[in-house]
């Protein structure tokens, strides 16, 4: 029952965890209490009681900090939007939910593939990640992936270098055209993107190595008939936004506070803008934005939500009757879905 309670709770707080801490725009404004969609004024009420205790959590709006935490670039193409800290490939799969023994080779064929990535130049960060819990909005698909690798590179030029040589090659190939994923490509279906606001922390710091690092003194049991032991949390949200709200957007992830880089457990987290024309993204998931956040665990993610870190970023924020209702950014409800993920590589930088 501690069990159920403490997922229920990680369920509720996520809605929130996940969005920005922005400095008032009128992007923000648009997303305030007057839309129902709103990242930033978003409430979790739920009450769940087992016969030794009550738990009542109650999450409220994020407050910005006063000024940005960091400067940033801004990019030369007249777009108003940020430049890129990272390059970030991902390959998507659907392997039969409902036959365990097929997930499980699915799993260990990555070994090998994860100790070869972790000795390419250029690559910063590596892990797969089953998906786990999601909520808000409409349920997933059938055909929605339940593995995705994920690949965190210094540039994309770096990347560009090695593609070819890379054990996953044949689908993660540098390109500007999304596709649509439909589970039917046993060889899966990649998704790039532009890596913004990258925060990370020395593995030393987070306590999270990566079992696949070259570095790593950790010692994995690859019982080929047992899942791959998991290393971490990830939370993230995703974010269909309409055109003409991009920058915007980004502005409002710019400003939010990094505080997070104190806090022990925190991984890395970037801000994932899709490669692709608007067109070719709708065409796939319509998912324009992806905010991503690892954790080296559930109890560091509790850790942080138990801080005066979460506490000072979800005060309630009131409006006043002066403000007017704004166009809805959003062309569809964020959604949230979690990862849990394994054979982690990571520099000793942290990303």
């Amino acid at each position: 029952m501690a069990a159920l309670l403490n997922n229920l709770t990680l369920l509720l707080l996520l809605v929130a965890v996940l969005a920005p801490q922005s400095s008032t725009t009128a992007f923000q404004q648009a997303t305030s209490s007057s839309y129902r969609y709103s990242p930033a004024t978003t409430v979790a009420r739920s009450t769940a009681t087992s016969s030794s205790s009550t738990t009542t959590v109650e999450v409220e709006g994020i407050v910005p900090p006063e000024t940005p935490t960091k400067s940033r670039t801004i990019k030369e193409d007249g777009t108003g939007l940020y430049q890129e800290d990272r390059y970030v490939t991902t390959v998507r799969y659907l392997v039969n939910p409902t036959n365990k023994k097929e997930q499980v080779d699915f799993e260990h064929s990555w070994t090998s593939k994860a100790q070869q990535l972790a000795t390419t130049p250029g690559l910063t960060y590596f892990h797969m990640g089953k998906r786990a819990a999601d909520f808000m909005g409409p349920p997933l698909p059938d055909t929605e992936f339940n593995y995705q690798s994920y690949a965190v590179w210094e540039s994309k030029a770096a990347y560009e270098k090695v593609c070819d040589t890379l054990p996953i090659k044949k689908k993660v190939i540098a390109t500007t055209s999304a596709v649509e994923f439909d589970g039917t490509d046993k060889d899966g279906s990649p998704a790039n993107y532009d890596g913004l606001f990258a925060l990370t922390v020395p593995t030393s710091v987070s306590g999270m190595a990566g079992s696949m690092s070259t570095s790593s003194d950790t010692t994995i049991d690859f019982d080929t008939s047992k899942r791959i032991k998991r290393e971490g949390l990830v939370a993230s949200n995703r974010f269909g936004i309409k055109p003409g709200f991009e920058k915007e957007f980004e502005e409002m992830w710019a400003s939010r506070d990094s505080s997070l880089k104190e806090l022990p457990g925190f991984v890395n987290f970037q801000l994932l803008r899709r490669e692709g024309t608007n067109a070719n993204i709708q065409t796939d998931d319509g998912n324009i934005y992806v905010s991503y956040t690892t954790w080296d665990s559930l109890k560091a993610f509790n850790n942080w939500r138990e801080s005066d870190n979460f506490k000072r970023s979800h005060r309630g924020k009131s409006s006043t009757e002066d403000e007017k209702p704004k166009e809805s950014p959003y062309t569809k409800m964020p959604k949230v879905v979690t990862f849990k993920t394994f054979l982690v590589v990571s520099a000793k930088d942290g990303m």
